[in-house]
């Protein structure tokens, strides 16, 4: 049965501009894996893992990222987050799950938990959903960790984007995150936090401050996409 829909406004691949899926199954083969890092010196690590020398205060125990961040997978995630194209969500979870597939370490464990980065209320509303609650519930289908997107929220009201900002601005810029449940994250002893891109890990921190404020104990790992640059990089 013909889509309505496709009738007047088609579908075409966002890359190579061929009709009939926003992601053609050629250009699918375009996105490439990325290798195992410590997330802080960029260095190869096994499983991702933070190396013992580069930890400091708030820093994650790992980072699993999973597509190198190119021109390519740029656009089609720009296109998904900005121009609301939803059908590309069944396609950025089968990355998820197929990027995961080459990853070791990360499977079903007791007392561990899936949360998905927050974003503000205003931004939610702008763009009606957050990409990374979209790509946590690919993680827990895929490990069978359970879900939740209500143990974190987020509280700043500041709308600038930390890709956004210079070096001096993002150490005084505060981005700031609340723990809802104290009495579900006092049992935990691992939070997986996803998101789409890291950048240079701030967020991610603020996350992991917050959670060790409340457990200081519970393991913190990290899933993303993709790792982006900060603009004055170069």
């Amino acid at each position: 049965m013909v889509n309505i829909l496709d009738i007047f406004f088609p579908k075409t691949c966002t890359v190579c501009s061929k009709h009939g899926e926003y992601l053609c199954s050629k250009c699918k083969k375009l996105f490439k894996r990325n290798l195992p890092e410590c997330y802080i010196c960029r260095k190869l690590s096994t499983n991702y893992q933070t190396h013992d020398l580069c930890k400091r205060e708030n820093s994650l125990d790992s980072v699993v990222v999973l597509w190198k961040y190119e021109e390519i997978t740029s656009k089609i995630l720009k296109k998904y987050k900005y121009g609301l194209v939803y059908d590309l969500e069944s396609t950025f979870e089968e990355f998820v799950k197929e990027g995961l597939s080459g990853v070791r370490g990360i499977q079903e464990e007791e007392k561990s938990l899936v949360v998905p980065t927050p974003i503000s209320l205003t931004r939610l509303r702008d763009r009606g959903f957050n990409q990374a609650d979209v790509f946590a519930k690919a993680v827990s289908e895929y490990t069978g960790i359970e879900y939740n997107n209500t143990l974190l929220k987020r509280v700043d009201s500041d709308s600038t984007h930390q890709s956004l900002l210079d070096k001096e601005e993002r150490i005084l810029h505060s981005t700031n995150f609340e723990v809802q449940d104290t009495k579900l994250l006092g049992t935990l002893s691992e939070i997986i936090i996803v998101d789409d891109v890291i950048t240079t890990g701030k967020t991610l921190e603020d996350i992991c401050k917050c959670i060790r404020e409340v457990n200081k104990d519970v393991k913190v790992r990290a899933i993303c996409l993709f790792r982006g640059r900060p603009y004055y990089i170069k």
